[in-house]
């Protein structure tokens, strides 16, 4: 009998054990990314803003900047008016109805008559929750080699941290964290082309996207030799797509209401003020993450480094212009930043092995950069 014919069964049975853990874990993604997306309707006080009103925002009658972000809007405005109006009037029902959905709309602040577009908008929302989950999971697998069941539990684990951030919302806070994990995947795949596609999809929904060209210069960067050119081109490419879309976008809303940046300095220096343990505690809350984010950041990959770099300047920028304690304005850099703490926080037991180059390698790979234009004028 052939050995390998003698193992099959023990062989079929692992398999099977395998795939049901599997299916377990994966279902329980599933589940967890629906329990983020009705904490988030229930807690995060989505549409209560009046000057970025369910209504307000599907009309384009918001104040700026919240106008200025129109994915969502945009999708749910077009995929709404496709359905007749009979469809339309049996949304209406439900919102007066009760019952689960009729709670649901309600909560989403569901002005009657866009019923239906609230149903659309909760969609793509529920949507960008399940995308995250299944974005992040694949994203962690191209950046730490590790056994099959741990992607998963760690998944998991970025499901339930994204709590702290769920008590403050807008429409579109969940496709920006989506959009943003879903790009960082396309540039640890180097996947260039889908990673564009993704840039301008994230540039719709939120200018802030922006920060996804700081890791995104690895696309365009070929250890252990890298070109100027294709760098300075790629980076160029990215800048083009966002002034081609974020200028049209701000000459077509110029005249509402609002502006581009909003100050709320006065107000974290009054709660630190009226409220001195609360700020001192928040003060080392941040000391802490950011020093779990940066221990050993050499030994880290670098698109997870790179990915959270931008988080410092998102950090002066809740500073400056964010309400206090309003910390959903990190979404962008949450998958790199878990990422980071968790290469921190398993390394304590145990090495952590990467796939990619670590951030050593990329800083390494500067001096042949510049070495290279140096030389380029004695040639």
């Amino acid at each position: 009998m052939d050995k390998s014919q003698s193992h099959s069964p023990t062989t079929s049975l692992h398999d099977l054990r395998f795939r049901v853990v599997q299916g377990v874990l994966t279902t329980l993604m599933v589940l967890f990314g629906l329990g983020v997306f009705f904490f988030f309707i229930f807690n995060s006080g989505i549409n209560a803003n009046t000057r970025a009103s369910f209504a307000d925002m599907i009309t384009g009658e918001a104040h700026r900047p919240f106008v200025t972000r129109v994915l969502l809007p945009w999708l749910t405005s077009g995929i709404s008016a496709l359905f007749p109006s009979s469809v339309h009037e049996a949304a209406k029902a439900l919102v007066a109805s009760g019952g689960f959905i009729g709670s649901l709309l309600v909560e989403y602040k569901t002005p009657p008559n866009f019923a239906l577009e609230a149903m659309v908008s909760l969609g793509l929302q529920l949507l960008s929750t399940q995308g995250f989950a299944f974005a992040f999971r694949g994203l962690f697998r191209k950046v730490y080699k590790t056994p099959p069941p741990v992607p998963e539990l760690i998944t998991l684990v970025a499901l339930i941290g994204l709590t702290p951030m769920l008590f403050l919302g807008y429409i579109y806070d969940l496709p920006t964290l989506f959009l943003s994990t879903l790009g960082l995947y396309c540039i640890a795949a180097q996947r260039r082309k889908s990673y564009f596609c993704v840039l301008v999809l994230a540039i719709l929904n939120k200018e802030t996207a922006i920060v996804l060209a700081v890791p995104a210069i690895l696309l365009f960067w070929d250890l252990p030799r890298p070109a100027f050119k294709k760098i300075l081109y790629g980076t160029l490419a990215q800048l083009g797509v966002f002034l081609a879309i974020r200028v049209p976008i701000s000459l077509l809303y110029r005249d509402n209401p609002g502006g581009f940046f909003e100050s709320h300095l006065a107000d974290h220096i009054e709660m630190f003020k009226d409220y001195p343990l609360i700020g001192v505690i928040s003060i080392l809350i941040a000391v802490g993450m950011i020093l779990l984010v940066f221990h050993k950041w050499r030994q880290k990959p670098a698109v997870a480094v790179l990915g959270v770099i931008p988080g410092l300047l998102l950090l002066v920028l809740f500073v400056l212009g964010g309400i206090t304690f309003e910390i959903r304005v990190f979404y962008e850099v949450y998958a790199a930043g878990f990422l980071c703490i968790i290469f921190t926080l398993m390394g304590r037991k145990t090495s952590l092995e990467s796939g990619l180059p670590a951030m050593q390698e990329w800083l390494d790979s500067l001096s042949a950069l510049f070495g290279r234009q140096v030389k380029q004028p004695g040639n």
